[in-house]
């Protein structure tokens, strides 16, 4: 139950609702208005035009959502006259949606807001189809839907100029939220019968989630001009909750240990299910502020949060001081340093909570040393890169053939059938074809499922409210319900789509409403067909066709990463920004990695080419990225540490990677494999500040410099060992890789 109610605070505080009542509001208060005053018909073309510039308003940098909003409202209001002209002649109907069909399709190649615009223009030609005017009704019919896009247009930017940075605060908590999630999955290691494969397939997840919401809210902030003037203090209160939230994640990632070994060593004594719980506990601190941000208000830590983590620390000491001997001491300097990470991440988590109050004395102390353009991607609409893309192998391109020649199929199956509405075929088509295979086969499913139980949802709604007023509300509810869950749930607003749009036709309608029940169910069903058999017939560029690239990549970024950090620890300087900007691309990288193995797992058996060695792959890459992340997490020691010592096996990883990256590429390589066990002489000092340890620990000296030393020195030259050793575990794979490709 706590679980639900944890769910639905999240959901009904979240940028997704505000978009959903956002939408409701553009699109029934015009048709109310005009239903009001006898104009129905008025009313239905001013919402449909509301509708489809919604859909370009997603969520990012305002200047986008302006552009893409007044790009959707222009193509509109043409495919709405032309569309209106071609009627009364199917077979330039035909033509028409072949042509609308791959044009609007393939300008999503300029990415998620101009696939939006297509749609949009697809959307208002397939409501349009089933329509007949003259040619004045023609135009009229394209100025009401463009002056339904213009009210929507004019709500959409009135409320941001009202709550300028709403947006951004709930992206930002919906970040916070993710991250809160990835914590406490990472909880799940210290179980003691924790299911390995399967936590670690969690936290791959939950890690794409957190980047990709990274993303969204880097995007709308460093592309925001007010924000990265520091014009306000809230903006840079903002700016600085963001980028503390993104150390803290890195930090987050430093907690990667060899949890195996870990239980082997620490299992019996204890502590293990108490680290867990503070693990957990601050999880829950990240979820309060998550939700404090995207609720407009102050965070508050709990109070007994300190009081908790000292009451750990002695516990530790204590059962270290009663128990710890030669058998697992390296066990206990694991756990050291994993209480100091879980000190550094609480006292960064307090900070964030203190940020929350927006007090104009935080704002001030914030200066922008970075060039923050640096890190985000130029959104230029290039003409090339369309001209590359119409091309077999573009995935975009057998996309949008897929669309136009699936929306023609539908067309002319809707004039074979002698009942139900054609546009639901298209329409179902459309919602349904992605240019993942994965994507449309869930879609495909989805669409099916909520349209079956969204239908019996309908009925039972009206077979129980007679009050049309009732019914209206519950219509507006369903509305908003479909519009805040179809990028988070997309069955739910199916189901809450069908529903709704059962109540409407009861309105437009009134009496037996079985038939617009049958023809929806038959048409989705058509629909469904026609996309799947598309799918197939044109296929999208499988996952396994483009995967090696998108490896090859990862492992270039995690080397770029590693290159960066390790200069600090043989004594050359390296700029926060030259830092930063390697973690972000890394960070990016592994999420595009994760993301495409993910659509590989959904696709067809037999497209699963060399699925085990590329889940081995992916998995190696990302604790690669965290044993990197924990290596940076240790910048200050490297002050103290600094030593030529490191050079060799720094530069024998770089180059296991650079193998890597080559054999992955298939470039022709000399058949050598380096190993730089040998050649890390660090490890000689260790056993001899170990040997002096142990004297130590037998005449009862607890904490001494020696201890220090060797804990530190121990922790920095583990993590360039797992770097290492992981390094060469990638040249193996992509070696495997390479010959099962030839």
């Amino acid at each position: 139950m706590i679980e639900y109610i944890r769910e639905y605070k999240k959901y009904s505080s979240s940028y997704y609702v505000s978009e959903g009542i956002r939408t409701t509001a553009g699109v029934m208060l015009p048709i109310l208005t005009a239903s009001y005053f006898g104009y129905l018909d008025v009313g239905i073309a001013l919402g449909l035009g509301a509708l489809c510039v919604s859909i370009a308003d997603n969520t990012g940098p305002i200047h986008h959502r302006v552009n893409g909003m007044m790009a959707a409202l222009i193509l509109i209001f043409i495919s709405t006259l032309i569309t209106g002209f071609c009627m009364p002649y199917p077979w330039l109907l035909a033509v028409l949606i072949v042509l609308m069909g791959f044009s609007y399709s393939i300008i999503g190649v300029y990415g998620v807001r101009a696939a939006a615009v297509g749609v949009a223009g697809l959307l208002v030609m397939i409501l349009s189809i089933d329509e007949r005017y003259t040619n004045w009704e023609v135009v009229r019919n394209a100025l009401l839907v463009a002056a339904g896009g213009l009210f929507y247009f004019t709500i959409s930017l009135l409320l941001y100029r009202l709550r300028p940075y709403k947006l951004i605060e709930q992206a930002l908590g919906d970040s916070l939220l993710s991250m809160s999630d990835y914590l406490r999955t990472r909880a799940g290691f210290y179980d003691a019968q924790v299911d390995y494969d399967k936590n670690y397939k969690e936290v791959l997840e939950q890690q794409v989630l957190v980047h990709n919401k990274q993303s969204l809210v880097r995007e709308m902030l460093f592309k925001t001009r007010d924000i990265v003037r520091e014009s306000t203090h809230k903006s840079r209160i903002l700016m600085m909750i963001f980028l503390d939230s993104v150390d803290l994640f890195e930090r987050i990632m430093t907690s990667q240990q060899d949890y195996r070994l870990l239980h082997q060593l620490m299992d019996n004594s204890g502590l293990l299910p108490a680290f867990q719980t503070q693990i957990r506990l601050l999880s829950d601190e990240l979820e309060k502020i998550g939700l404090a941000l995207q609720e407009g208000r102050i965070s508050e830590s709990r109070e007994e949060l300190e009081s908790l983590l000292k009451k750990l620390e002695a516990e530790f000491v204590e059962v270290r001081n009663a128990t710890m001997d030669d058998s697992n001491i390296e066990g206990f300097v694991s756990l050291r340093h994993i209480l100091n990470s879980i000190k550094d991440i609480q006292s960064r988590i307090l900070t964030i909570h203190r940020y929350t109050s927006f007090d104009k004395k935080i704002g001030a102390a914030f200066s922008r040393t970075v060039d923050y353009t640096k890190f985000v991607s130029p959104s230029d609409f290039n003409i090339k890169l369309l001209t590359n893309n119409l091309s077999i192998h573009s995935t975009i391109f057998r996309h949008s053939v897929r669309v136009a020649l699936s929306l023609l199929a539908g067309y002319f199956l809707s004039r074979v059938l002698p009942f139900g509405h054609g546009y639901w075929i298209l329409l179902t088509i459309l919602v349904i074809l992605k240019p993942a295979y994965s994507l449309t086969k869930q879609r495909n499913i989805e669409r099916l499922t909520g349209t079956f139980f969204g239908a019996l949802l309908g009925v039972g709604i009206l077979w129980l409210i007679r009050d049309d007023r009732l019914l209206v509300t519950v219509m507006i509810i369903g509305m908003i319900i479909a519009y805040s869950m179809v990028r988070i749930k997309y069955l739910v607003s199916v189901v809450a789509m069908t529903a709704y749009i059962l109540i409407a036709f009861h309105f437009l309608k009134p009496g037996d409403f079985s038939e617009v029940l049958r023809d929806r169910l038959i048409d989705t069903f058509a629909g469904s067909v026609i996309a799947f058999i598309a799918t197939f017939a044109i296929p999208p560029k499988w996952e396994h066709e483009q995967i090696q690239e998108l490896l090859e990549e990862a492992i270039e970024a995690n080397a770029r990463y590693f290159e960066s950090i390790s200069r600090l620890f043989i004594g050359v300087a390296l700029s926060n920004e030259v830092y930063k900007l390697s973690r972000k691309e890394a960070f990016v990288k592994l999420a595009n990695l994760s993301d495409a193995f993910q659509r590989m797992l959904n696709e067809p058996k037999r497209q699963q080419k060399k699925v085990q060695l590329v889940h081995q792959m992916v998995v190696n890459n990302h604790m690669l990225a965290s044993h990197i992340a924990t290596l940076s997490s240790y910048r200050k020691m490297a002050e103290r540490y600094a030593s030529e010592k490191f050079q060799p096996i720094i530069s024998a990883s770089l180059q296991h990677l650079q193998t890597a990256a080559e054999l992955v590429k298939q470039q022709p390589l000399p058949n050598v494999l380096l190993s730089a066990e040998e050649n890390f002489v660090i490890r000689e000092e260790l056993k001899q500040l170990l040997e002096l340890r142990l004297k130590e620990l037998a005449e009862g000296d607890m904490d001494t410099e020696t201890r220090q030393r060797f804990s530190e020195l121990k922790t920095i030259a583990d993590q360039f060992e797992y770097i290492n050793k992981i390094s060469i575990e990638l040249e193996k794979l992509a070696q495997r890789l390479r010959e099962r490709t030839v």
